[in-house]
């Protein structure tokens, strides 16, 4: 994609509701932190600037923990999505093409959909571009609606829907594209919630629609509503979780892996499976592994950070940090730290 796209990823949510004095965004799921899902999605984008907004007491824990390829941000006061994305204004001013806003929370995010996104965006020529989804319990969500053309008129906050719009299952998910341009002209004009004391992004959809009539604002349909899904307590990051594995698996077995019981096989994000290698119940790879061609991993068996060569079989063993040999027999009951094996 163009390198005229930057991104402001939204992170400064407290996370009460997770329970824990870890940040929200830095609990991990699937081999990485949430942050980092939505981060590696920007990367792939090809973004040239992101910028990460954050609540004050998470800054510099994020920053340690992603280190200075991003630009971080504070929100000091939390006045809404449209005040977070402003925080951002300073070092995006005079960004061209298009601003992309992401979610920390959101980790289910994936490339080619935000990149459709984009591309629509650009396409249309409208001021934003929406994503949106199929949601089968709308209550909590902006619903968008359409004119009788099927362009959009406007996205509906539930408390402010009528009885029709509630049956509205098109929901907003969000993630916006925005021109650069007109995003930054139009910002700072957003008006104050009187009831909630914010600033909403989603106003301007309103606000494109008004200033440049039919087709100002467009909302793309996201291929898997999945992608719209957030991570607010325990129990939705292990969701988003199960989500994360089974898409890594579909791609494993895609190419060229024999995954024998995807439902007892957990395989983090940043891991390599060579074609040819079967994974057996219960085995999980973690971290940074790299598993070669021809292997036979399982059955209940981990590997953490752990270099695999061609053709090893490893059964009932646990293996930390190692480097086991090409056609190395492992197990079972084996436990391998550190060494070459």
């Amino acid at each position: 994609m163009s390198t005229q796209l930057s991104i402001v990823v939204i992170a400064a949510g407290e996370g009460s509701r997770m329970r824990s004095s870890l940040p929200k965004v830095l609990h991990p799921l699937a081999g990485r932190t949430m942050l980092g899902h939505v981060l590696a999605t920007a990367e792939s984008l090809g973004s040239k600037h992101t910028v990460v907004v954050l609540a004050e007491h998470t800054i510099e824990q994020v920053r340690a923990t992603f280190g200075p390829h991003f630009s971080y941000v504070v929100q000091a006061q939390r006045l809404g999505t449209g005040h977070a994305v402003l925080q951002a204004q300073p070092l995006l001013s005079q960004a061209q093409g298009d601003v992309l806003v992401l979610y920390g929370d959101s980790p289910l995010i994936q490339p080619d959909t935000v990149r459709l996104l984009v591309e629509q965006r650009r396409a249309s020529g409208a001021a934003l571009a929406l994503l949106s989804f199929q949601a089968e319990l709308p209550h909590s969500y902006g619903r968008v609606v359409r004119d009788a053309s099927g362009a959009v008129s406007a996205l509906v906050e539930e408390r402010n829907a009528t009885p029709e719009q509630r049956v509205i299952t098109e929901a907003n998910s969000g993630f916006m594209a925005f021109d650069a341009q007109w995003l930054w002209r139009r910002l700072p004009q957003v008006p104050l919630n009187p009831a909630k004391g914010e600033y909403y992004l989603t106003d301007l959809v309103g606000m494109a629609v008004a200033e440049f009539g039919p087709g100002g604002a467009i909302a793309v349909p996201a291929p898997d509503p999945r992608d719209a899904w957030g991570c607010n307590d325990q129990q939705q990051l292990a969701d988003a979780a199960r989500v994360l594995y089974q898409r890594h698996l579909a791609a494993l077995m895609g190419a060229g892996v024999r995954v024998v019981d995807p439902a007892t096989t957990y395989v983090d994000a940043g891991v390599t499976v060579g074609r040819d290698s079967v994974l057996l119940p219960g085995t999980m790879l973690c971290g940074s592994t790299s598993v070669g061609q021809g292997c036979r991993i399982g059955p209940h068996t981990t590997l953490t950070d752990a270099a695999v060569g061609d053709g090893a079989h490893i059964t009932y063993a646990v293996v930390d940090g190692a480097a086991i040999a090409p056609g190395a027999q492992v197990g079972p009951f084996a436990h391998v730290r550190g060494a070459e094996s």
